[in-house]
């Protein structure tokens, strides 16, 4: 992996110290921290923890930001690992747009971009231009010589992330290609540096939990809904990942016994009745059928046009067919997060993806009445229902926070 060490580097000792370790993985998972803060995390004096974050800022791993109010008003310095051990990349390969973002490993954005995927193209020709794209970002984003330490990707596929493969990708015309594809190790032979394979809804979620509505919480559930749906657990501030890695298959919970075969080859799960391919697929069938609605005006009488966007402003303008199917998504996903409510009393539920973006007040008002109609009254009166505010740029910028967290241990050896 290349590494560049900086020439004023003052090593104090060559031997390894797991609270050294420890207190710069807490920098990289919360950027900003103070000494104070990081001592009440560690269970240590904030003498020890002193002296331990000026041992990484004289070898050159941590920096001083400027000081700021905490919350009980007093001045604390901020730390955050420094921009020059390197950068990584993530990547959010998504069904129609492939997001690519450049970060220090500290997090900030560098540089980011977003291109058409082109999925129907196939899967050799998606990363050809997937790989040549991560390269032309590289290139063009503002590197100052910092080495290039780890690549990110994630995928909304069935993911055996601990593998580093895509299992499936059960989507029209994609289900052959993408069976067992060891994805992270294509990447690492393609661009020679560690790798990373995640599930695109928990890279997202990472986002989250990192920049977004989640940095303040402890036990909470993300849920995306897009043009697929899923979740993410978060139980101490922890991602929960199930014994094989793959907790969070939301969108494949049975909702409707007698509902539409979905695409995992189960009927009526949620992902079939609820998602915005779901909503935009039921009101292609209801014009087809006849039915007046302003989607179609707006789309022009072309169907292949019609977006989930299109379908909420219709909504917005009383509509009675897109106000119709979008109440019965809401339905759909209310009646399932009260089961998650029921079954693991978080304090919040956030919600992210196409369905949210925009106004969400319409979903979080449907979806809190179902949840206090279906869940018990003290779990529904407990969880806190949040729209996520952060841009489309979430799973690529999640995807890079995740790459570089399993890397700290490297740059901390590397520093000795």
């Amino acid at each position: 992996m290349p590494t560049t060490t900086p020439a004023t580097v003052r090593p104090r000792s060559k031997k390894h110290s797991p609270a050294e370790l420890n207190v710069l993985t807490l920098i990289h998972g919360k950027p900003g921290i103070s000494r104070v803060e990081l001592a009440q995390e560690c269970g240590m004096s904030t003498g020890s923890v002193s002296a331990i974050v000026q041992s990484l800022i004289d070898r050159n791993l941590v920096s001083e930001g400027q000081q700021v109010s905490s919350k009980s008003g007093r001045r604390r310095i901020a730390l955050r690992l420094r921009s020059e051990l390197g950068y990584v990349v993530g990547v959010d390969l998504g069904t129609f747009f492939e997001r690519i973002v450049i970060t220090d490993i500290g997090g900030e954005v560098i540089y980011s971009t977003e291109l058409e995927s082109g999925m129907g193209a196939g899967r050799e020709e998606l990363l050809r231009r997937t790989f040549s794209a991560v390269r032309e970002a590289i290139a063009a984003a503002p590197i100052d010589g910092r080495p290039f330490l780890g690549i990110g990707l994630g995928h909304s596929g069935v993911i055996d992330s601990q593998r580093g493969v895509v299992l499936a990708f059960p989507r029209p015309g994609q289900t052959e290609q993408w069976k067992n594809v060891p994805l992270q190790k294509m990447l690492e032979d393609e661009f020679g540096v560690p790798a990373l394979l995640e599930d695109s809804v928990r890279t997202i979620a990472m986002s989250e939990a990192q920049y977004g509505a989640g940095a303040d919480l402890e036990d909470y559930i993300y849920v995306y809904v897009g043009m697929g749906v899923g979740s993410a657990i978060f139980i101490n501030g922890t991602l929960y990942r199930g014994s094989g890695g793959s907790a969070g298959e939301f969108g494949h919970i049975t909702v409707a016994e007698d509902g539409p075969l979905c695409c995992c080859g189960n009927t009526g799960c949620l992902e079939a009745v609820a998602s915005c391919a779901a909503i935009i697929e039921t009101v292609k069938a209801a014009i087809k059928m006849g039915v007046a609605t302003k989607v179609n005006e707006m789309a022009e009488g072309n169907l292949d046009r019609i977006s989930i966007e299109m379908i909420a402003e219709a909504r917005d303008q009383n509509d009675s067919l897109a106000f119709r199917v979008m109440s019965q998504a809401a339905s759909h996903i209310g009646a399932a997060c009260a089961d998650l409510v029921n079954l693991l009393n978080p304090s919040a539920i956030v919600f992210g993806g196409g369905l949210f973006r925009g106004k969400a007040d319409f979903f979080l008002d449907h979806l809190r009445r179902t949840i206090r109609q279906r869940s018990l009254e003290k779990l529904a009166n407990e969880v806190t229902l949040v729209a996520s505010a952060l841009d489309t740029n979430a799973g690529a910028r999640g995807a890079a926070h995740l790459i570089s967290g399993k890397l700290i241990e490297s740059v901390y050896a590397d520093s000795l």
